[in-house]
């Protein structure tokens, strides 16, 4: 063999030999790319799931926090019936219509059945019970189910007045021994209670659904109320609520979502306590992949509230997320075997994906911001609009284009209490605050929101800026001075009633008596308001109460309080009065008023009234003795002869 020969086997040799590791070592990475993108698969796919558990949990809070939202507003309009029957006494057909009509209860809580008042009878007093009911325009009224018992409830009124609710008239919910442990509670405790799972009798042949009632005792406050004894003997009944559980959930919840089931139990989860299922009892193929059990307490009764993921809810994950991190590793693996990737390129390389996390972090954000019910905004560091999301947008009612670069306190109403310069102040200080204000709309329209905002500072702590969220919470003001006007004001003529009217002669009496003046009560019944009633109809006789409150609101003086006591009984406040004469003037012209005919619905009636009058300090130094005197001199103008007024001496 020659040298020749020789070298070109080694040559030949080598070459085999370096492709030998090239193979090898690029075998190796490959081997070490395929290990390193199973890992990232799992962690990807784990991380997948941990967001949709997250999103369950979100979605299981939301349903407990409406459920007890509901409820809760459920509570103060028992509380509102129970202050009516407290303020007027006696309660008739009409005044409740009147009451639960103002409460708007079909737009503002959609699932609610009815809500009405259960009257507590004694046995002794059953037949005159029937009797009265009788002679108010029923003549088929009967209490049932039939029978012999140691007391007696019966639906009288419950609005809406519609087919469903007249099957309910007479029934006696206390002789049902699920409502009765209601009833009872409720008496028992004082407050709302909720009772177990059972059948409404507003229920048919067809569609039906378990339901639920809700109860409060009404009490005549007359009476002492320290001992269960004691309360036993002042009720007077019940205001309730009756609710057919899968139009309730629909009023709360809104559409089902398919991929979630909802399962509600009373108490205990078992077939016989089921209150509702989103899925109307259908059993799905496979086992859920998620489940929830939330226990709720509401006025006195545990809802166990079960919510499971149904298959399909937790979505495939995306491999293509997984392909591509997989390949930009293989990438790496073969630069690193090769020997030829420079740090610069992993620097790059490395900024690449931390750009791509920054993009999509800002989509997200981006996604969840734009589709947030709430209004979110974004202001510069002197509170000009720099970012509105499509919700506040439709809030405001003007164009983005319109409020970009605006200060946002420009369009609160009259102005804000705290100043632009203290506002920033605060922001600089790092302090947010949250507050409600008055916001005008582009169409002039005000309503009522609640606003959060919190400082938005650079690198170096300086303010830049500010992100505020505004929620809307026009309706839910409206609901709470609704309420609030009812428990001081007459329904029927919107005048105040006994409450609100005692409070404001308190006022003036101790007025009177710390600056030396004197003060007027007049005490105002109309004759033969009852004849009219009785000849007319209980509808002429409600017009003919709000137009007879009209007349003498027209008659006295713009610093005097006319007030309802009930029935056909007012009384009138002049706060401040120089002499009889003045009294005088304005008791004749209530007089001369209510004595002219009243043209009601087609019929001419007459009435007259008569007016008894109290003066301070003359005939009495307090407010009781006021009204008792003033009360007295009434009756004494109407035994001679009504139709006129009287002094109290």
């Amino acid at each position: 063999m020659t040298d020749n020969d020789k070298t070109s086997g080694e040559a030949v040799r080598g070459w085999r030999g370096g492709l030998s590791g090239v193979v090898a070592m690029t075998l190796f990475a490959f081997v070490c790319s395929g290990l390193a993108a199973w890992v990232v698969w799992r962690e990807l796919t784990d991380r997948h799931e941990r967001e949709l558990a997250s999103h369950f949990e979100v979605e299981r809070a939301e349903v407990v926090l409406r459920i007890e939202e509901r409820f809760r507003s459920y509570k103060a309009l028992l509380r509102s019936g129970r202050a009516l029957f407290g303020l007027a006494g006696e309660i008739d057909r009409a005044e409740w219509r009147d009451f639960v009509t103002t409460l708007n209860l079909v737009e503002d809580f959609p699932g609610i059945q009815g809500f009405g008042f259960t009257e507590w009878i004694e046995p002794e007093t059953l037949p005159a019970h029937l009797a009265r009911m009788r002679r108010e325009g029923n003549a088929n009224y009967r209490v049932w189910p039939e029978g012999e018992r140691d007391g007696y409830s019966s639906i009288i009124m419950l609005e809406p007045d519609d087919w469903r609710n007249r099957r309910a008239y007479g029934y006696d919910m206390y002789s049902e021994p699920v409502r009765r442990t209601a009833m009872e509670r409720a008496v028992r405790t004082g407050q709302a209670a909720l009772s177990g799972r059972t059948i409404l009798v507003q229920e048919t042949e067809s569609d039906v659904q378990p339901g639920v009632l809700i109860y409060s005792a009404v009490f005549d406050r007359s009476k002492p109320l320290d001992t269960l004894a004691q309360r036993r003997e002042a009720l007077l009944g019940w205001v309730y609520m009756p609710f057919r559980m899968s139009d309730l959930m629909r009023g709360i919840l809104g559409r089902n979502s398919d991929g979630v089931r909802l399962r509600i139990y009373d108490e205990a989860e078992a077939p016989g306590n089921l209150l509702y299922d989103s899925h109307g009892g259908r059993e799905p193929e496979d086992e859920p992949e998620l489940v929830s059990v939330e226990h709720v307490s509401l006025a006195g009764r545990e809802w166990i509230a079960r919510l499971e993921a149904l298959p399909g809810y937790l979505a495939p994950f995306d491999a293509r997320q997984a392909e591509l991190v997989s390949i930009a590793l293989v990438g790496v693996l073969f630069v690193v075997v090769t020997f030829s990737m420079s740090l610069a390129r992993r620097r790059a390389r490395t900024l690449a994906r931390t750009s791509a996390s920054l993009r999509r972090s800002e989509a997200r954000y981006g996604t969840l911001v734009n589709l947030a019910q709430e209004g979110i905004a974004a202001t510069d560091a002197q509170f000009r609009l720099t970012f509105v999301n499509p919700s506040l947008i439709e809030m405001l009612g003007r164009d983005e284009s319109v409020l970009i670069g605006r200060a946002l306190d420009e369009l609160w109403r009259d102005g804000e209490p705290e100043s632009r310069e203290h506002l920033l102040e605060r922001l600089r200080m790092g302090r947010g605050k949250r507050y409600e204000k008055e916001i005008v709309r582009g169409d002039g329209r005000v309503i009522t929101a609640l606003v959060s905002d919190a400082p938005l500072t650079d690198d170096r702590g300086g303010l830049k800026g500010a992100t505020v969220v505004i929620s809307d919470i026009t309706e839910r003001k409206d609901v709470e001075r609704r309420i609030s006007h009812l428990a001081t004001h007459d329904v029927l003529t919107g005048v105040p009633n006994r409450l609100l009217f005692g409070q404001l002669l308190t006022h003036a009496v101790d007025q009177a008596r710390r600056y030396q003046h004197r003060l007027a009560l007049l005490f105002v019944d109309l004759d033969r308001f009852k004849e009219a009633n009785d000849e007319f109809g209980h509808h002429v006789g409600d017009l003919l109460l709000v137009e007879a409150c009209r007349r003498m609101q027209g008659s006295v003086r713009s610093s005097d309080t006319l007030g309802r006591c009930g029935g056909d009984e007012f009384v009138v406040l002049l706060p401040e009065v120089d002499s009889r004469a003045d009294v005088e003037i304005v008791a004749e012209k209530i007089r001369s008023e209510i004595e002219r005919a009243f043209l009601l619905d087609g019929y001419e009636v007459r009435i007259s009234s008569s007016i008894g009058i109290a003066l301070y300090p003359e005939h009495a130094d307090d407010e009781d003795g006021l009204l008792r005197r003033a009360d007295e001199a009434m009756y004494r103008a109407k035994s001679e002869g009504r139709n006129s007024c009287r002094y109290a001496d």
